[in-house]
């Protein structure tokens, strides 16, 4: 039998080349989550345990190339009912719940429940903190599933989200701007600018002139 090679990067196993963990919200809720909560063995070892509001997300384990990456965390209250926000323990930001809760359903009946949250970044020129592109999706037990389990587990689905098309193409003409203004530089630094001077008159040009 061959044995499986699991390679670690950033303290997440990293996958074969044209692999893609993508499960569906079912499946994460009833083939990775319920058997977490209950202490039963998983079908894999692909999620890593991890406390996501410990640092900024940019510094999350597991392999910075993939779109998404999932973590179990245990889960985490707003501060206060009227901050409704999550301050992570670096102090670089905190997540806020953004958009309603909605039910995961499975076989009719309700099994998890997910909602949003976005990470906004502490402002070091200000008091204010600027929302940024990371968001994640929090995934609990709900209904016959979140009875008689083993602490709070949750699954966290992190994503950095696109850059809009009009933000994309003034930053893209940004670009295009310093890469002429660079050629131009280059140009100018390289060979002489305008047109060469005239070359002075020889005595076959004077005598021409004269007749």
């Amino acid at each position: 039998m061959e044995v499986e090679k699991r390679i670690m990067v950033n303290g997440s196993m990293k996958l074969p080349i044209g692999y893609r963990f993508h499960p569906t919200e079912q499946e994460l809720i009833l083939h990775y989550l319920l058997p977490k909560a209950f202490a039963s063995p998983l079908p894999s070892s692909i999620i890593p345990v991890f406390d996501v509001f410990s640092s900024h997300p940019l510094t999350l384990p597991g392999d910075q190339k993939e779109k998404q990456r999932y973590f179990f965390c245990k889960k985490r209250r707003e501060m206060s009912s009227n901050e409704n926000r999550i301050k992570i323990s670096s102090g670089d930001g905190y997540w806020k719940p953004s958009g309603k809760e909605r039910q995961i359903i499975a076989c009719g009946r309700t099994v998890g429940i997910r909602r949003t949250l976005a990470f906004y970044e502490t402002n070091k020129f200000s008091s204010n903190c600027n929302k940024t592109r990371w968001s994640m999706t929090e995934y609990c037990l709900a209904g016959f599933a979140s009875t008689k389990v083993f602490g709070e587990w949750v699954v966290y689905n992190v994503y950095e989200g696109k850059v809009s098309k009009g933000r994309k193409q003034r930053s893209s003409r940004g670009r295009d701007d310093q890469d002429l203004t660079c050629i131009r530089f280059t140009i100018g630094s390289e060979h002489e600018t305008g047109p060469p001077p005239p070359s002075p008159p020889t005595s076959a040009d004077e005598s021409e002139s004269i007749i």
